[in-house]
């Protein structure tokens, strides 16, 4: 009996703390939802009164700021922080913003450039109001033009010789613009600087989920480390060598055995420095032939860092079928994609080249999801960016400590091949992809390159405003709970971050950006922009030291902006373009 009483006595205190547990949840539920209430309510309102105040003072807070009504204390506290940002916002601004609406554009650079690239830029200047004028350095130097707002440089290199000294970048005008990233040569563009770029950036880095660019070594100088590494890590792979004052494919070869690696120098006994990448063994085929694409990426900022990738591009085909077994990669025409090879073998250039439209059509027909595809390949270049940023930080504390190259953006040609595990790389870049017009009727490269020309001049030289816009989202995240300081305004101890000029600048852009993207597509910063956290903050210790910029100290709010930012870009092409361009290509659906 007494057995029987203790039961139930444990029964009731079981029952007792289930109830009490029960009752405990409730209220933390009932709590969480009059919170998330609250905030909402907060929100709504703080917004409305954002909203009132932006409209109340005619066009400038300036005289928001004379006009307004006294103010309770904690809303006057709230108002006068949010006048004070707007204020601040707008002066800045002002200042990075041209004049005028109408650019005064000069051109100038390499002769052969010019006469292959400045048709399309005469074209799609003029056509939006704006003037171009040929020209060339000694003018520039001498106030030939004085009021000029954009230089087009057309070079092969980073301006020096044809277009601007980089000494004269300290002395732009902040609102003038220069389409040369100064370093550029020396951190991505050169076969061996790219090689030696990546190469010092993902070392020490094991956490990649795949690789975005292929091991690279240069002989002589890495001739040590690259036997060591054949021997253990890829005894059974082929290599690629490369030379590196060559284009179009000429003077590459393969070697299947690392061993032959050992005579590098009779193969190339011209050459002092060669590059030599690991071989893809596993190409992605389409139709039994080898590809790689030209994707065109738009960088408007490099530290810290900013780019877009064009919509379209050029996918460019080996003439004969691929042949896996092959000794030294078999026939050129087989493992090479340069058009300039494969096109001596008779085939037809159309023949050669599908815009990316057509492999989109492709892809869908054999069931694999290009829109993953095209994803991993944005985040390939972003990679291989934010990569090359510590080597273009180097460059610039060379002309000036804090110069970040805030007048300077460049248009690049970005190569990627894609293996059958639908994994990306980056192959090269190209500087100054050519934009060569081949005037034929209902060409669709004439067009993909006029359309391009035409959205990179909108996003780069709008005259909207978009200060206040930005305040809007900086209070979206004050009411998230992150404080954001500013240094023109004094930081606190309780900010999450205190912005510089140069960030307010590079933020206020960066919002103008996004409001004219066109055919462009951002793909840093980003809403899925945490993909990058470790890699970043790896990269984060590899800049000189006394760096006081970087993609790194603004990489959080850049990418919360990205996740609560309600712009859209007015003039862009709806997500998922590429698959309203595929309607069209109903005969590659049928070969698929």
């Amino acid at each position: 009996m007494a057995k029987i009483e203790s039961q139930s006595s444990e029964n009731c205190k079981t029952r007792t703390w289930l109830f009490i547990k029960m009752v405990l949840l409730l209220v933390s539920i009932i709590c969480i939802i009059l919170n998330v209430l609250v905030v909402k309510h907060l929100r709504h309102s703080f917004m409305n009164e954002i909203n009132a105040l932006m409209e109340q003072g005619g066009d400038s807070v300036d005289s928001l700021a004379v006009n307004s009504e006294p103010a309770s204390s904690s809303n006057g506290k709230r108002s006068g922080k949010l006048m004070d940002v707007l204020s601040l916002l707008e002066r800045y601004e002002k200042a990075i913003k041209a004049p005028n609406t109408k650019q005064v554009v000069v051109a100038m650079g390499k002769s052969f450039i010019l006469k292959r690239d400045f048709d399309i830029w005469d074209y799609s200047f003029k056509k939006q109001n704006h003037s171009i004028a040929l020209s060339n350095m000694h003018n520039l130097q001498q106030g030939v033009h004085p009021d000029w707002t954009v230089l087009k440089c057309l070079d092969l290199f980073d301006g020096k010789s044809h277009c601007i000294e980089p000494t004269d970048l300290l002395t732009l005008k902040r609102y003038q613009r220069v389409s040369r990233l100064f370093g550029l040569r020396k951190a991505l563009w050169n076969k061996d600087r790219f090689c030696e770029t990546m190469a010092f950036a993902t070392r020490g880095y094991d956490d990649l989920p795949y690789e975005f660019v292929f091991p690279c070594w240069i002989m002589p100088t890495d001739f040590v480390e690259l036997i060591k590494e054949a021997k253990t890590k890829y005894q059974n792979r082929s290599f690629i060598l490369k030379p590196t004052d060559r284009g179009e494919g000429n003077g590459i070869i393969v070697m299947d055995d690392w061993r032959q690696l050992t005579n590098w120098k009779s193969k190339f006994p011209d050459n002092d420095e060669i590059v030599v990448q690991t071989y893809l063994p596993n190409p992605f085929l389409i139709k039994q032939r080898k590809w790689d694409m030209r994707t065109y990426v738009l960088v408007t900022s490099i530290n810290p860092l900013r780019v877009y990738m064009y919509r379209d591009g050029l996918v460019r085909f080996a003439s004969s079928k691929y042949e896996k077994d092959a000794k030294a990669g078999g026939k050129a025409t087989s493992f090479l994609t340069n058009t300039s090879i494969n096109k001596k073998a008779g085939v037809a250039v159309e023949d050669l080249t599908w815009p990316f439209a057509r492999v989109w059509t492709y892809l869908i027909g054999i069931g694999i999801d290009p829109e993953m595809l095209w994803n991993r390949i944005e985040r390939a270049v972003v990679q291989l960016l934010l990569s090359a940023e510590p080597s273009f930080v180097k460059q610039f504390k060379k002309l000036q400590n804090d110069f970040t190259c805030v007048n300077c953006y460049q248009l690049l040609g970005v190569d990627v091949i894609v293996d059958d595990d639908l994994v990306p790389r980056v192959i090269e870049v190209n500087g100054e992809p050519s934009m060569q017009l081949s005037g034929e009727d209902n060409s669709q490269y004439d067009y993909t390159k006029k359309s391009m020309a035409h959205d990179l001049i909108t996003l780069l030289y709008s005259a909207d405003t978009f200060s206040r816009s930005l305040a809007q989202d900086f209070t979206e995240m004050e009411l998230e709970g992150f404080n954001i300081g500013f240094e023109a305004l004094g930081c606190s101890s309780s900010d999450d971050i205190c912005l510089r000029k140069n960030d307010v600048e590079y933020l206020l852009e960066s919002k103008k950006e996004q409001q004219n993207m066109g055919g462009f597509r951002r793909i840093y910063p980003h809403k899925e922009g945490n993909y990058y956290d470790k890699f970043i903050a790896h990269l984060d210790t590899k800049f000189p030291y006394g760096s006081v910029t970087s993609t790194a100290k603004i990489h959080n709010l850049v990418t919360d902006l990205e996740k609560i930012s309600r712009v859209k870009s007015k003039n862009s092409v709806p997500e998922g373009a590429l698959k309203l361009a595929v309607e069209n290509e109903d005969d590659d659906q049928e070969e698929a």
